[in-house]
């Protein structure tokens, strides 16, 4: 004996559907929306900064620039010679889910020391979302002539932004080493974290 179907009827907003084999819906109800535009949670670019960001109910997702602070700029090995420059901050885009009600802890990486006399930069601290993202400070450079600090990483960045400078240019930058003869390595500059979420109308 055929199965009757009993017809779905009502108006749904972002409804939820069961469809049958034969291509016929057979159940429908109201579900709920998967998140709005995006709207700027947090925004910290102070080295040593830190704070929580705390998902609103109807959150989702959070879209986040993450970068680590520069490493410092190496001092002089010897009176002729110059020391090197520090590395950049890792940078990254990430893309991450999150969990509506629950709270992340962020903290933002200071910049490297600049080397004392006959001694390296010291590297940049990393910035990082609990949970969702992280970029790594440059080392900091050589005391050594044409001895630089590697750049940080972003590692599960979706997309490795490193050496940017589409955002805040002067965050994240490397410390000079000292030149010759005189003076001392620079510090790099501190990192910076902005994040989205979904949740705008």
């Amino acid at each position: 004996m055929p199965r009757i179907i009993k017809s779905a009827k009502g108006t749904f907003t972002t409804a939820d559907i069961t469809i049958d084999s034969s291509g016929r819906v057979v159940t429908a109800a109201t579900g709920t929306a998967g998140g709005g535009v995006d709207v700027v949670r947090v925004h910290s670019f102070n080295g040593g900064a830190s704070g929580n960001y705390s998902a609103p109910n109807n959150a989702n997702n959070a879209s986040i620039f993450i970068k680590g602070g520069g490493g410092g700029g190496g001092n002089i090995n010897s009176p002729n010679q110059g020391g090197g420059a520090g590395g950049q901050g890792g940078f990254g885009f990430y893309f991450a889910p999150v969990s509506g009600g629950t709270s992340y802890s962020f903290a933002v990486g200071s910049g490297g020391g600049g080397g004392a006399p006959f001694s390296n930069g010291t590297s940049g601290g990393a910035s990082n979302v609990t949970n969702l993202g992280t970029a790594n400070g440059g080392n900091g450079g050589g005391k050594n002539p044409g001895n630089p600090g590697s750049n940080g990483s972003s590692p599960g960045a979706v997309t490795d932004l490193t050496g940017s400078e589409i955002l805040y240019s002067d965050k994240g930058t490397p410390g000079s080493g000292a030149p010759k003869n005189s003076g001392n390595g620079s510090s790099g500059q501190p990192g910076f974290i902005l994040l989205y979420d979904n949740t705008g109308t």
